[in-house]
């Protein structure tokens, strides 16, 4: 069993500033990619509501497929088959929110049923339709949710992707094993850009901006993000062959 390593999340954002610092120009290029990325995909075709949103997230998928190949400096770094062998981790990545997902809708529905007593049904349901329909509440709670499980469906399993991306281990079980201790960091991670995000819509609203604040603001912030995972995989994973 490898022993428990946790990361400095000081350390982790100084060396990713002074990386994103120093390979400024690529990382102004690849924050002006994703902005056009983010028009195309939530402006011209309105997200997942289009169904041409799927072969959206094709080149999109490959885009940050590159971007780790090129940070780790792995050539070639777009044109070769080892993209196939990202999918199975991207895929249970993806099978893995759609689980906290239907968990997440599931289980408030189902507590009434499952109970065995039945005085405090109807003042939960009450309070079930007022948290689904206050638009405020609702946002607040997914938001505190999302932050306490994105540890688990997001951040861990990247650690599997990214091996994956650069030709090493893409399982799970070695992901979460190595990374084993470190829960409170990632949401502590989550939380930080969880809150640019959260201001950025703030300003989206306040000014009826429509998203651009997030689309602009926000590029630069999912690229340094990127930089994070990659620091991160850097910390837990370089040093094994």
């Amino acid at each position: 069993m490898a022993d428990v390593k946790k990361i400095s999340l000081k350390r982790l954002f100084l060396n990713s500033g002074r990386y994103y610092v120093r390979r400024w120009h690529e990382m102004a290029l690849f924050s002006i990619i994703n902005i056009v990325f983010m028009i195309v995909g939530f402006k011209i075709l309105n997200s997942w509501h289009d169904k041409l949103f799927l072969v959206w997230l094709i080149p999109y998928y490959v885009f940050w497929y590159y971007f780790f190949r090129f940070y780790f400096g792995r050539k070639p770094y777009m044109f070769t088959l080892k993209i196939f062998g990202t999918l199975l981790p991207s895929t249970r990545i993806l099978l893995l929110t759609l689980l906290f997902m239907t968990l997440l809708i599931a289980v408030p529905l189902i507590i009434p049923f499952i109970s065995g007593e039945a005085g405090w049904v109807e003042g939960y349901l009450d309070h079930l339709q007022r948290f689904t329909e206050s638009g405020k509440i609702m946002d607040a709670g997914m938001l505190l949710i999302f932050t306490l499980i994105l540890p688990i469906i997001f951040y861990r399993p990247m650690m599997a992707w990214i091996g994956s991306v650069i030709g090493r281990s893409g399982k799970l079980s070695s992901a979460f094993a190595r990374t084993k201790g470190n829960y409170w960091n990632f949401v502590i991670l989550t939380i930080v850009f969880n809150l640019f995000f959260v201001f950025f819509d703030f300003c989206d609203d306040y000014f009826a901006l429509n998203g651009w604040v997030s689309i602009l603001a926000g590029s630069p912030i999912i690229v340094f993000i990127n930089v994070i995972l990659a620091k991160t995989y850097e910390y837990f994973f370089l040093e094994i062959e």
